[in-house]
């Protein structure tokens, strides 16, 4: 019996998460299996979504045990209470379950003290092991430039918080030793510390004259995104003075291209049928032209004539950094991109999706070197992707602006069928 219920639970989870993979997709037959796992790897693909559902399979099966076996010692340990220990042991001795587990009954009646005993101690070991697991991720964010798994874990600084709260919550309930509520206090605040600092101080130029100021809306709209209508309202419903885009598809540059009735001025580059970018425009653009900071994923560079004066605009969406080579690319991008950054003369916005979060090395170094400084800086983190998996939310869109280019407000828009939130800022100069 115990058995069986084990194993329930090892293929339940997996089961569960493919399913929901699967749902996301809409497909059905058989390549919604495929289709599933792919969703589930993210954007690492289908042998990443099959490795998920094999962890989950593990961690599911190892629970199983604490589950099954836990309230079964804790349902003869309260019967213990009332009834004769050799009595049950006869009882236990007769049910349809291994032998590994009748032992372990037998042990949890004829001990009382034994420390197999009671959810609690189960639970204990959890969150010890969370925490633990909670403490090494935070500290390994901060190794990111030794090595593409630890800056991977630098994007997490929200989640990582979060779930110290929850572990110190349990601790402090709990009463456990005070080690563990220092570990838990740890992972508070040195995830805390880097939270913070985003929605404070607050936001310059707040009293700027309506009709002053430069609106901006940025969009990756995920190149087998179809929902092109529902970009098109956004577009007008915001009414930006210029409208950015990325991932754009030779399909999704068709769309766009009606926006050219609300934007007299435009600029796009296609680098290949499924990607490319542009820049739609009610303003002048001047110099228009393709940036390459490395040999994948070109940029868009033009010059915006606002309220007399001249803007640069860079729009760039550097590699994503999913096997090395790719990680490799997309920090030259950023160390490119913070080198002609610190070059230009004009007030400069750079705007795009960087594939990385504000916690990365590779992103600090960008920003100190280019003397640039977040636009979301003072209005908190808004988080913009992955919509399909709101707990791991994480800012990896981001505008950049020099320092003659003042902040009014930045905000994230509706979901428009891609895995990121568009981005909109009001700027003034």
């Amino acid at each position: 019996m115990d058995y069986l219920a084990r194993n329930i639970i090892t293929i339940a989870l997996p089961a569960l998460i493919l399913l929901i993979g699967i749902v996301a997709t809409g497909k059905t037959g058989d390549a919604a299996i495929a289709a599933g796992l792919k969703k589930v790897g993210c954007s690492f693909g289908t042998l990443s979504g099959l490795s998920v559902l094999v962890i989950a399979g593990f961690v599911a099966n190892y629970f199983s045990y604490f589950v099954v076996d836990g309230l079964l010692i804790r349902f003869y340990q309260k019967r213990r209470v009332l009834e004769q220990p050799e009595k049950l042991t006869i009882e236990i001795d007769k049910l349809p379950i291994t032998n590994d587990l009748k032992i372990k009954l037998k042990w949890a009646v004829l001990h009382s003290n034994s420390k197999i005993i009671g959810l609690k101690y189960i639970f204990l070991r959890w969150f010890i092991l969370a925490a633990i697991v909670d403490a090494v991720l935070s500290i390994a964010g901060y190794l990111g430039e030794f090595n593409r798994l630890f800056e991977l874990n630098s994007h997490f600084k929200l989640q990582y918080m979060l779930i110290g709260i929850s572990i110190f919550i349990f601790f402090a309930l709990v009463r456990s030793k005070k080690i563990w509520l220092l570990v838990s206090a740890f992972c508070i605040i040195i995830n805390l510390a880097e939270i913070v600092p985003w929605y404070f101080p607050a936001p310059a130029f707040a009293g700027a004259a309506p009709g002053q100021h430069l609106r901006i809306l940025h969009s990756n709209v995920l190149t087998s995104n179809q929902r092109y209508a529902d970009v098109l309202s956004l577009v007008k419903k915001e009414q930006p003075d210029i409208a950015v885009f990325v991932e754009v598809s030779t399909a999704w540059a068709k769309e766009l291209s009606v926006l050219s009735e609300m934007f007299p001025y435009s600029s796009q580059q296609q680098e290949s049928e499924a990607f490319g970018s542009a820049i739609y425009s009610k303003l002048p653009l001047e110099n228009a032209s393709v940036q390459a900071f490395s040999s994948r994923r070109k940029s868009l560079l033009a010059d915006v004539q606002f309220q007399g004066k001249t803007i640069s605009l860079l729009l760039v969406h550097p590699s994503v950094p999913i096997k090395q080579h790719s990680f490799i690319d997309r920090n030259q991008q950023l160390a490119a991109i913070g080198e002609y950054a610190a070059q230009v003369k004009n007030p400069l916005i750079v705007v795009g999706d960087f594939n990385t979060t504000m916690w990365s090395p590779f992103y600090k170094n960008m920003v100190n070197t280019g003397k640039l400084r977040n636009a979301r800086s003072g209005f908190g983190l808004l988080p913009t992707w992955p919509t399909f998996m709101p707990l791991a939310y994480i800012p990896i869109d981001h505008f950049l602006v020099s320092k003659e280019i003042g902040v009014l407000n930045i905000h994230t828009g509706r979901n428009v069928g891609s895995d990121h939130l568009p981005l909109i800022t009001d700027l003034v100069l």
